[in-house]
């Protein structure tokens, strides 16, 4: 198993006084930072017309991270592909494969908010079939001279992508193009990526470990089931904070947690100003933190160490726990604090 960092959304909440000119430089110093200090990846996630910013373009941020960086993974968890053309997504994402030498992973989902979907003027009927015929048109422009697709919402008659992608693979896996990651919790969401994909993001890790490795085997059976061939990566997402106590560490990751998932919860509901989101969470506060890892360094590499049994256990290539130590809203000090106190006590405590 190794360590990455994010998912990074780039919102701005009520309580942080920067732009996103000063927002963007900060990450970027962020992803700098991760890179010198042995993280294998770096993540970006994706919504649309959030009135705090949040992230709505993650491969061009993605090519400024490449370009800042030398050896880790860069990638989109996810990027919603229902919004894109997928002949666009496979030149930009074919551009950023080169800047970094080989070093993006494509995650792809389906996005679930209906202002998003009203927004670009595409149906959420079929969405998963869209999925489908997106990922198909991906790896025919990536491997193929030209090609033809004529599907039921993609058609493209004799056309070429240059560049190809670079097809060096920072984790070793040998792919004639960045890995294809898919999420989602729905049967048929597992099944799409056990037939399509050649990674998966569980929803979360509520759970704990135990969720992790049944999910990992359910995903290997499926994949056998379909005669899947190929390697096959696997990951998850977890808020983690640092402190002198539990108290003090959840105090630190507190208020940018509860806005991330305080934000979705007023985007399912069509409020778009989510300056209430923290707010709106209150109630559920026990239920956030339950689902975050927060302590002093050596409780949350304990914490931790299980999670890693599990992914080591379950046979997918290089796994990963990407760990959320700077949510939206922390100050730079304390994100650098963070990641330099994870990188340097947690890490060789997990990994050896």
């Amino acid at each position: 198993m190794r360590f990455g960092l994010g998912q990074f959304t780039l919102q701005i909440p009520p309580w942080d006084d920067r732009d996103h000119v000063q927002l963007y430089a900060d990450t970027l110093e962020l992803a700098a930072l991760a890179d010198d200090a042995g993280f294998a990846s770096f993540w970006l996630a994706e919504h649309h017309g959030a009135a705090d910013g949040y992230n709505s373009a993650l491969l061009p941020f993605l090519s400024a991270v490449a370009a800042r960086t030398h050896r880790i993974e860069v990638g989109t968890a996810v990027l919603l592909a229902p919004f894109h053309d997928p002949l666009r997504v496979a030149e930009d994402a074919a551009v950023v494969d080169n800047i970094s030498g080989g070093r993006l992973n494509l995650g792809l989902g389906l996005g679930w908010a209906p202002e998003e979907y009203r927004m670009f003027g595409v149906p959420q009927a079929r969405r998963g079939k869209r999925l489908d015929e997106f990922v198909q048109v991906l790896r025919l422009a990536w491997t193929q001279d030209r090609f033809s697709f004529d599907g039921e919402f993609f058609a493209y008659d004799d056309v070429s992508i240059t560049p190809k992608p670079a097809r060096v693979r920072a984790s070793g896996i040998e792919l004639p193009h960045p890995p294809i990651f898919l999420g989602g919790n729905a049967d048929a969401a597992l099944r799409r990526a056990a037939r399509l994909g050649d990674g998966y993001f569980p929803p979360s890790v509520a759970g704990g470990p135990e969720a992790l490795i049944a999910r990992g085997r359910e995903m290997t059976a499926l994949r056998a089931e379909m005669g899947t061939e190929g390697p096959f990566r696997y990951g998850s997402f977890v808020p983690v904070g640092i402190g002198e106590d539990a108290d003090d560490a959840w105090a630190k990751i507190r208020d940018g947690v509860l806005h991330v998932r305080g934000a979705y919860l007023m985007w399912a509901q069509n409020q778009r100003d989510v300056s209430a989101a923290v707010e709106g969470m209150a109630a559920f506060e026990p239920q956030v933190r339950e689902g975050c890892i927060v302590g002093t360094a050596a409780e949350v590499a304990e914490q931790l160490k299980p999670m890693r049994d599990a992914l080591d256990s379950m046979g997918a290539h290089d796994p990963f726990v990407s760990v959320i130590l700077a949510p939206p809203g922390m100050k730079p000090a304390v994100a650098r604090e963070q990641l330099e106190r994870f990188a340097g006590e947690v890490m060789p405590a997990v990994l050896g």
